[in-house]
């Protein structure tokens, strides 16, 4: 029997794990499956939808990182720019500022599995150096695509290692990965074996991989 703690007030059924998880945790991994309850593999499946007409360019910032807590898919794309660390003023000067982010505030996206549009980083921080928030997410679905018809674009970030340890497939667009002054051995990841599009692999002008065996990164 599930606790009543973990039924949503606003549905008869339980559709929303996540909501079952932040209720109680004698529901933790839990999900439906041929009517029964069993435990889930990962985090409680959570999809979420993040608009591009909604969500002016998919930029990440202070007022909306929350919305991506527990999420497994998001339906959208993700930006992040320097706005969302810095302080993000929506609809340029006429709609409300948000206050920087704290880096921490990443660790959110780390329950999520697939992003079906694009991941575009352009982001520079003194404290963000790699991207181990992303660390469970396997599939970039390319669905809609950013500069250079990017599935992943990392450009003139603060990055020193993407740690992107889970990636295994970006279904359709390109990866580029361009003019990021500390970022090492991007070049040594098989990008082959993960994108469908091989040709369309661009990495260029990051930090030289002699340098960064000579510094020990």
């Amino acid at each position: 029997n599930v606790p009543k703690s973990c039924l949503n007030p606003d549905q008869k059924n339980i559709d929303d794990f996540a909501f079952c998880v932040s209720q109680t945790k004698k529901c933790k991994n839990i999900k439906a499956k041929n009517g029964e309850y069993v435990p889930c593999d990962g985090p409680c499946p959570k999809t979420c939808t993040f608009s591009d007409a909604v969500h002016q360019g998919n930029i990440v910032h202070s007022g909306n990182i929350d919305m991506f807590r527990n999420c497994t898919v998001i339906e959208g794309s993700l930006t992040i720019l320097d706005t969302t660390f810095n302080g993000f003023q929506s609809n340029y000067s006429f709609g409300p500022r948000h206050a920087p982010m704290d880096l921490a505030k990443l660790e959110v996206f780390s329950t999520l599995k697939e992003v079906t549009g694009f991941i575009n980083i352009q982001a520079h921080h003194p404290r963000f150096t790699n991207l181990s928030a992303f660390r469970n997410l396997e599939t970039i679905g390319g669905r809609h695509l950013t500069e250079y018809f990017s599935a992943l674009y990392i450009v003139k970030t603060s990055l020193e290692l993407l740690n992107l340890e889970s990636l295994r497939q970006i279904r359709s667009g390109a990866v580029a990965i361009l003019e990021n002054s500390d970022l090492c051995y991007a070049e040594k990841i098989n990008w082959q074996k993960i994108t469908k599009s091989p040709r369309r692999v661009l990495i260029q002008n990051n930090k030289s991989p002699e340098l960064c065996i000579i510094e020990n990164v």
